[in-house]
């Protein structure tokens, strides 16, 4: 999964939300483009029956704002919520209720001495990490190659080389008879 792609001012909004709902758990959608990079970020009232401990976004603000963000021809790329004394790390109700496997989770640890981000891929289940990249400029998909890898690439390239003059030359024609 690429990186989650926040600008400061998107990580700064998703925080102070979180801030202003303490001792609430704060909850609300990431609205952006299909290489996760977030153009606006929609806070949605929290409906759980307790939201000191967990969070259920409001049906009918939550319908509104998918179907906003379709028409704009943008799309869901990830949901936030908050922990208000804890950290940034997924619980069990959120592993059991994560709906949206192709989404990216963010979670707000409210634990002292400050707020701190972090993504996760839940799919059925199964949790793993994901890059959040909070800056102005694009994260740079591109992975550089490690020192074994372009020795690989380059001994590749020679042997196809060989392999391709060698076959070249089978397919020569014999070389004609001189007279004597």
């Amino acid at each position: 999964m690429n990186p989650l792609w926040l600008t400061p001012a998107h990580a700064d909004q998703i925080v102070a939300h979180a801030q202003t709902e303490v001792p609430r758990e704060a909850c609300g959608l990431i609205i952006g483009t299909p290489d996760f990079h977030a153009v606006e970020i929609v806070p949605i009232p929290n409906a759980a029956a307790d939201p000191d401990h967990s969070y259920r976004m409001d049906e009918r603000v939550l319908a509104a704002a998918l179907t906003d963000a379709d028409a704009r021809g943008c799309s869901l790329i990830g949901i936030y919520h908050s922990h208000p004394n804890g950290d940034p790390l997924p619980s069990p109700d959120d592993i059991a209720l994560a709906f949206y496997p192709d989404t990216a989770y963010v979670i707000v640890g409210m634990k002292p001495p400050q707020p701190r981000l972090a993504a996760w891929h839940i799919r059925y289940g199964q949790v793993e990490p994901i890059s959040l990249h909070i800056d102005r400029t694009p994260p740079n998909l591109r992975a550089e190659q490690t020192t074994a890898q372009k020795v690989a690439i380059v001994v590749a390239a020679l042997l196809a080389f060989s392999a391709l003059i060698l076959l070249s030359l089978s397919l020569l024609p014999p070389a004609p008879m001189i007279p004597r």
